[in-house]
């Protein structure tokens, strides 16, 4: 017997072998896309709290270094260039004791934004000059 062709039966199971490869193709692509899109913008998160604790503690000169509490603490910036509603808060607590070795100051730079999820914290200890 000579056979031509393939009969329908062999073509709906190959479909649906095509199908299901296609839908698993698929969802794979979704999630990689969006596990690519939140790590971008808690990337750029990250760098707008480094940049912050960064410039604080460049300002904290034996000059300024008492002042940085009420220079620093509370602030809050909404909007950055490519992500107009990451929201930025700092934090600037100064640690006093009597012993001047005990004076230090703890800025905690929060970043977040609604698409990444959890905030985005970066905390750094400046020590009295």
């Amino acid at each position: 017997m000579n056979r031509r062709g393939f009969s329908l039966i062999e073509v709906m199971i190959a479909l649906v072998i095509l199908t299901v490869v296609a839908l698993s193709l698929g969802r794979f692509v979704g999630n990689f896309s969006h596990a690519v899109a939140t790590s971008t913008v808690r990337t750029t998160a990250v760098a707008v709290a480094q940049e912050r604790i960064d410039s604080i503690r460049a300002a904290a000169s034996p000059a300024v270094y008492p002042s940085l509490m009420p220079l620093f603490n509370d602030e809050f910036v909404t909007g950055f260039p490519g992500y107009p509603s990451m929201r930025r808060m700092t934090a600037v607590v100064r640690h006093t004791g009597t012993n001047p070795t005990r004076d230090y100051t703890v800025i905690t730079v929060t970043v977040a934004e609604p698409t990444m999820g959890q905030p985005i914290a970066l905390t750094t200890v400046v020590a009295a000059p």
